[in-house]
C-alpha cells in the first residue's frame, strides 16, 4: 500500500511540473484558457485514475463493518456541569444587582446572594441578597432599588438586605 501510495504521489508531482513548464512556455493570447482547462483535466486524470486502476484494494466489502464498535473515551459529569452553570447563573444575577447600584450612583464593595437554583428540590429559589455599599450615609433609602430588584427577581422586598 504504501508503495502504491509512493507511485501515486510521484505521478501527481510529475503532472503538476509537466503542466506548470507547459503553462510558463505558452504564450499570452486568447486560446490559453482553453489549453489551461485540458491541462486541468490532465491533472484531474493523473489524481483519479490509480484509484480507478485499483478499485479492488479500495473495496468496502472485504473490511466487516458489524466488528468495529464505536467508543465514547470520556463520560460527561452531569452534576459538575450544573455546579458551573449554577455558578455562572449566580454571578450574572450578582452582576445585575450590581449595575442596579451603580445605576443609581452607589458603589458596592460586595454582593452576596443564597440561592438554591435546583428546582427539584423544596425550598429552591432566591433566600436573601445581601449587599454592601460604600460611602453611602445612613439616612439614604434605598426602597426604590429594593423594589426594582424585588420585582425583577420575583422575590419579597424583606429578603434584599443593605448593610453600609
Amino acid at each position: 500500500m504504501i508503495s502504491f501510495m509512493s507511485s501515486w504521489a510521484e505521478q501527481i508531482i510529475l503532472a503538476i511540473i509537466i503542466v506548470t513548464v507547459i503553462e510558463l512556455i505558452l504564450p499570452q493570447n486568447k486560446n490559453k484558457k482553453y489549453i489551461q482547462m485540458v491541462l486541468g483535466i490532465y491533472v484531474l486524470f493523473n489524481i483519479i485514475s490509480p484509484i480507478i486502476k485499483n478499485k479492488d484494494s479500495f473495496s468496502i466489502e472485504k473490511y466487516n463493518i458489524e466488528n468495529y464498535q464505536t467508543q465514547t473515551q470520556y463520560e460527561v459529569d452531569q452534576s459538575s456541569m450544573d455546579k458551573k452553570l449554577e455558578k455562572i447563573y449566580l454571578e450574572e444575577l450578582e452582576n445585575t444587582v450590581i449595575s442596579k447600584f451603580q445605576e443609581k450612583g452607589f458603589e458596592v464593595s460586595k454582593c452576596e446572594i443564597d440561592a438554591i437554583l435546583d428546582t427539584t428540590k423544596k425550598n429552591a429559589g432566591i433566600h436573601s441578597i445581601t449587599v454592601k455599599v460604600k460611602n453611602s450615609n445612613n439616612d439614604e433609602d434605598f426602597s426604590e432599588i429594593k423594589e426594582e430588584i424585588a420585582t425583577e427577581f420575583e422575590i419579597e422586598v424583606d429578603k434584599i438586605n443593605i448593610k453600609k
